[in-house]
């Protein structure tokens, strides 16, 4: 008996010291991993990509060598660019991001008892020392208010949980509970985040709030390209809110490349990028 508890006492202090060896290593993996996704992320970007041919064509001329090889970079390149500019590729990463959530119904076969309606920052812009809310937040401000109407015309308790600090001096969850209040919605009425600083932390944070308030319902609202990503990120903290897309993006098919083409689908590769990274960070054991 001396003896198996001895052992077990061992065991017991190994464990402990690998404990802090195994959280280190973690933290290290993460990291390398981050720091790759951000390297990635680059080759979404169409002028880095135009930038990164003209260096290597650069390069291999300087040398004088592999005439073919700076030709076929060259085509390459100018590929990329009809490809981005003319629309098709955002066509195709729009409709995998989004097609899910254009036409998502409310269910009020059932009178919740206190539901939650959770709405992610879209930015701040800093311009001549002011600071507004982004675009992109104003469409997510009128659906979350649209859908606190509906409860609240139907005399329903209904809550409002703005989550998202931001880079600003004041944080978007504060610029948001400033406009909700001159829309009508009560002070009660009204939870904010103001920790996080990206997608992530808002599912983090988020989720603490809502299992202290255990709500019968919880509503989702972000942008349809922001939305599959977010949808993964809080099922990640043990969440399945009901998403409800504020605002569709789309590319128009055109015969020359444009600027708004390229934008759009810079932005939806990035999040396609960032899903991909959900999804490897959760198979890894690195989220949550």
């Amino acid at each position: 008996m001396a003896v198996e508890s001895y052992t077990q006492e061992i065991a017991l202090s190994l464990r402990f010291l690998c404990l802090p060896v195994l959280i280190n290593s973690i933290r290290k993996m993460k990291f390398l991993l981050d720091l790759l996704f951000r390297v990635v992320q680059l080759f979404t970007e169409p002028y880095f990509l135009v930038f990164l041919a003209v260096v290597i064509i650069a390069l291999l001329k300087r040398k004088n060598k592999r005439k073919n090889l700076r030709l076929g970079i060259g085509f390459f390149a100018v590929l990329i660019i009809i490809f981005i500019g003319n629309g098709f590729l955002g066509k195709l990463t729009s409709r995998y991001l989004q097609k899910n959530y254009v036409s998502t119904m409310l269910s009020k076969n059932k009178a919740p008892q206190n539901p939650v309606i959770v709405v992610l920052g879209g930015g701040v812009v800093d311009f001549e020392h002011t600071e507004k809310l982004h675009t992109m937040s104003y469409s997510r401000m009128v659906t979350a208010y649209q859908l606190y109407h509906d409860y609240k015309t139907n005399n329903l308790p209904c809550k409002i949980l703005i989550s998202g600090k931001g880079r600003g001096h004041k944080s978007e969850a504060e610029l948001f509970s400033e406009n909700f209040k001159k829309m009508g919605v009560s002070d009660a009425d009204i939870i904010k985040e103001d920790k996080s600083m990206n997608t992530y932390e808002n599912a983090k944070y988020s989720s603490k709030i809502l299992q202290q308030m255990a709500p019968s319902d919880v509503y989702l609202v972000t942008s349809g390209f922001h939305m599959k990503r977010s949808m993964a990120l809080f099922q990640t903290f043990g969440l399945n809110p009901v998403p409800q897309a504020s605002d569709i993006i789309d590319t128009e098919i055109t015969v020359f490349p444009n600027s708004y083409n390229a934008a759009f689908t810079f932005v939806m590769l990035k999040e396609v990028l960032g899903i991909w990274q959900v999804q490897l960070y959760n198979s890894l054991g690195l989220n949550g």
